[in-house]
Order: C-alpha cells, then structure tokens, then sequence
C-alpha cells in the first residue's frame, strides 16, 4: 500500500467531518510533524507552494481533497512571525489570511518577481516595509504584526475562527464549525472584497469580520502585557472587538448615522454580520445603494480603528472626527 493511501484512500468530501479531517491534514504538512507529513510535501510541493499549487490529475484522491479545502483551511491558520526567512511573501496567507499577492489582486510586483521571503522587510527582528511599492498600501497593518524572536523559526498554528486565539493546536471542533458555515462567510468576504473601496478598508474590515484585530483581549491572550483592559475609546468597559466597534458610546453612533444615511438598519444587532446582512437584503435597491453601502462599511470600521491606534501611539484623548 502506497504512504497517499495509507491515511484515507477514496475520500469523500461532501460531509463537514470529512473536510474538518483533511484541514487537519494540510495542518499536519505545513507543519511537517509527521512522517507521513514530510512525505507528502516532499512528493507534491518540492517545487511549489500549497496555497499556489495547482490541482494535478495525478495527484492522490487524498492531496486533491486536502488542496480544495484550503479556502476553509486558509481562514483558521495563522503565521507566527520569528524572522520571515521561511514565510512566502507573495504566496502565504501571512497578513490576516491572505496572501500579499491576493491583497494586491494578484498584480505581481515585477522588479522583485517570485521566490522572496518575508525577511525582505524585516530587519533587526522589526518590520521595514517602507521604501517598497508592493507594501506601500498595508504599511500600517504589516506593522500590526506580531514578531516573536523567542521562536526558533517561523511557525503555522491553528487559531479558534472566532476568537483568532486558543492553544494554536487543531481543534476539530472550531474547524466543523467553520467548515459548516463557510458558505455564508465566503459570501461576506466576497461582499468586503468588491471593487470601490481602499485595500487598506478592506483589509481592516476583513480582519474584523474574521475576528484578528489586535484589540486589548486578543493581547492579553496571547500572554502580553498591558497596562490596562479598558477600551482605550470610552475608558469604561473591557475592550473587545464587539465592545470596541459595536457597543463602545464612541463608536456606536457612528454606525447609527452611516445607517440612516441609508434609510434604515437603526434596529439591527450590534455585530458586523448583522450590518453585512441587513445591506444584503437590500442590496436589490440599486447597484449604486450596494456601492455606497459597502464604501460606509469599510470606512466605518477603518477610522474607529484608526481611532483606536491614534489614542494608543499617540496619546490623544478627542477623536479625530469631532475636531475637524
């Protein structure tokens, strides 16, 4: 028996289970714990990438199935940062799941071309994006990212979808809870992802909605010390995502006027998929009514996190749009 078949031959990926086991799976090869994890990698990525890699007849039934899952795969992995030496610029899902290439719709910069790593734009164990045109839109959000020279080498780790947190061990429950909504969420990417709209906004929405925005929790989970948890915007309760955007004093008149600007949402819940759903129930309105809903959207929650960065960094205390 071949070492492909010997894990799962004839596979069906129809079930949430079934798809759960083979995210697992692409878990296990980036990882490369296991015999039969090298095995696979070297066979199949000698010369490519797994998020590049195309499907191949000749490919096993098993490495098929693992490779259609990687759009499930893609939203609950995470790439903890040591020196970018072994991180794919261009190809891996290293800024909030999504690959440079594909944040900059696949517009490959062609000075540089193919093969470089993240150590490009790191020195002295600091990002340093600047000076290079194809970073020169997520400047702002590179810089959010965590670079731990603790580690001994750049690490893939599973993170709970809702949480972007947890061990950073696979946990099969979150990946069929995943996998059992993925439908509606690729929805609402693709919604975020529309044309119209700065990448900078679409990105901060995106890393919203998947819930990896460094917010004061999500620090002191991943075991940082902060001075305080309280929302950095109303000094009230414990900053969260859902605090922060939806619920903080600051920042919930803000989605209220942006609403009524649409004529209608007041009622809604206080979370991003409520504001996505209700935009596309009415979507049918006209196309212009989607453009400027979207364009709200991504704004919205770019300058409350703007907002959030300026009172930390900079030490003010009034937000910037009641001072202009």
């Amino acid at each position: 028996m071949s070492v492909s078949g010997g894990r799962r031959s004839g596979v069906e990926v129809s079930s949430h289970g079934q798809k759960s086991s083979l995210c697992e799976d692409g878990l296990e090869i980036h990882q490369g714990g296991s015999l039969w994890a090298r095995w696979m990698a070297n066979r199949y990525l000698r010369r490519t990438n797994f998020w590049a890699c195309r499907i191949d007849n000749n490919f096993s039934v098993t490495f098929k199935a693992i490779l259609r899952c990687r759009p499930v795969h893609q939203t609950a992995i995470c790439r903890y940062m040591k020196d970018g030496t072994t991180t794919d610029l261009w190809l891996d899902p290293w800024l909030g799941s999504r690959s440079l290439l594909e944040l900059l719709g696949g517009q490959l910069d062609r000075e540089t071309g193919m093969g470089l790593t993240c150590n490009r734009i790191i020195r002295d164990g600091v990002w340093r994006p600047e000076g290079y045109t194809y970073t020169a839109p997520l400047v702002e959000e590179i810089h959010l990212i965590t670079i731990d020279a603790s580690q001994t080498e750049d690490t893939w780790s599973w993170a709970d979808p809702g949480t972007g947190g947890g061990s950073g061990l696979f946990c099969f429950r979150s990946c069929y809870n995943l996998v059992r909504t993925h439908h509606d969420q690729a929805e609402e990417v693709d919604f975020i992802w529309g044309k119209g709209v700065a990448q900078k906004m679409q990105l901060c929405a995106y890393r919203l909605l998947r819930g990896r925005l460094m917010t004061r929790d999500r620090l002191l989970r991943f075991g940082m010390q902060i001075p305080d948890a309280k929302c950095v915007l109303c000094n009230e309760d414990d900053e969260s995502m859902g605090h922060l955007f939806f619920v903080c004093p600051v920042t919930w008149p803000i989605w209220t006027e942006q609403c009524a600007q649409l004529r209608g949402g007041v009622g809604m819940d206080r979370d991003i998929r409520s504001i996505l759903s209700w935009i596309r129930d009415h979507r049918g309105r006209d196309p212009g009514w989607t453009r400027r809903a979207r364009v709200r959207l991504a704004a919205s929650v770019w300058h409350i996190w703007k907002e959030h960065n300026r009172r930390i960094f900079e030490g003010l205390t009034t937000p910037y749009w009641n001072s202009t």
